[in-house]
C-alpha cells in the first residue's frame, strides 16, 4: 500500500494544465478579494502554486499550504522561477491549519476541497484563521442537489481517482458557511470543460477503472448527460464533459 496519489506522481502535470493555470476564475478571485498591499494571504491545497502566484503581486505575503511533498516541492521552484519573492509553501493538512488564530486577511482554495478527509473541520479552520472581516474565496466544483446527479458527478470523479472524497451540494456548503459564522455569496458559475483524454492522462486512472468510466458515462440518463454535457465520439469513446463550478465568498 502506497500513498501515491495523482498529485504526487504527475505534480509537474498539475502546474501545467490550462484549467489550473489559466482559469478565468483566478482573476474573479482577485477581483472579489480586493487585495491591499498589506495583506496576508493563505492559499489552502494550494497545487502546483497558481493561486498564490496569481495574488503575490496584490498583497504583502502569500503563503500556500498542501497535503503532497511533490506539490510543495513543485509550487516553490515554479515560486522561485516566477521570482516571486513574497511567496513560499509548506507541507499541512486543511483540517489542521499550521497558523494562530487571526492569521490571515485572504484564504483561498481553488480545486481542492473535494479531496478534504473532512471538508466541516477545514472549513471550521478557515474560519479559526481568518481575520475579522477577512475574506474566505472557496472555488470547487459542486454537486447537484438531486440526489440522482450527486452520485453520478462523485462516483464518476472517485472511479477516475480514489483521492476525490465529495463535491459538496452548494446547500451544504451554505450550511458549512453559516455554522461557521461565515456570510455566503455566490460570486458566478460557470461549466468547467473537460477533455477526456487529457482528465484521464492527469489522474493516472488505471485501464480497469477507465473501463468502469467509460461504462459509467455511457449509461448516464438524458439528464445527466444534459447537465455534464457529456459528449461521446462515434466509436463510443468519451470526448468530452463538464463539472459545475462555482466561486463562493465567506466574510467573517
Amino acid at each position: 500500500m502506497t500513498n501515491e496519489t495523482p498529485f504526487s506522481i504527475n505534480a509537474e502535470m498539475y502546474r501545467d494544465e490550462k484549467v489550473f493555470a489559466e482559469g478565468e476564475d483566478l482573476g474573479l478571485m482577485i477581483k472579489t478579494a480586493e487585495c491591499r498591499a498589506e495583506q496576508r494571504m493563505l492559499d489552502i491545497g494550494a497545487g502546483a502554486g497558481h493561486t498564490a502566484l496569481a495574488f503575490s503581486p496584490y498583497v504583502q505575503e502569500c503563503i500556500g499550504i498542501d497535503a503532497t511533498k511533490e506539490m510543495v516541492e513543485v509550487a516553490s521552484s515554479f515560486a522561485q522561477e516566477k521570482g516571486a519573492g513574497n511567496v513560499r509553501f509548506q507541507q499541512g493538512m486543511a483540517e489542521s491549519l499550521p497558523f494562530p488564530d487571526d492569521s490571515f486577511d485572504i484564504i483561498t482554495c481553488r480545486y481542492a476541497a473535494h479531496h478534504f478527509s473532512d471538508v466541516r473541520k477545514a472549513v471550521s479552520e478557515v474560519a479559526r484563521v481568518l481575520k475579522k472581516n477577512g475574506r474566505f474565496l472557496l472555488v470547487d466544483h459542486y454537486a447537484p442537489e438531486d440526489p440522482v446527479l450527486d452520485e453520478f458527478v462523485n462516483h464518476l470523479n472517485q472511479l477516475r481517482d480514489p483521492s476525490h472524497v465529495r463535491e459538496d451540494s452548494l446547500s451544504e456548503w451554505q450550511s458549512m458557511f453559516t455554522a461557521n459564522q461565515l456570510s455566503y455569496q455566490d460570486i458566478q458559475k460557470w461549466n468547467l470543460p473537460i477533455q477526456y483524454e487529457s482528465w484521464i492522462k492527469r489522474g493516472g486512472t488505471p485501464a480497469d477503472r477507465e473501463k468502469q468510466i467509460i461504462s459509467h458515462l455511457h449509461q448516464a440518463s438524458e439528464e445527466a448527460r444534459d447537465t455534464f454535457s457529456i459528449k461521446l465520439k462515434q466509436n463510443g469513446q468519451p470526448d468530452s464533459f463538464c463539472l459545475k463550478a462555482i466561486l463562493i465568498q465567506g466574510v467573517k
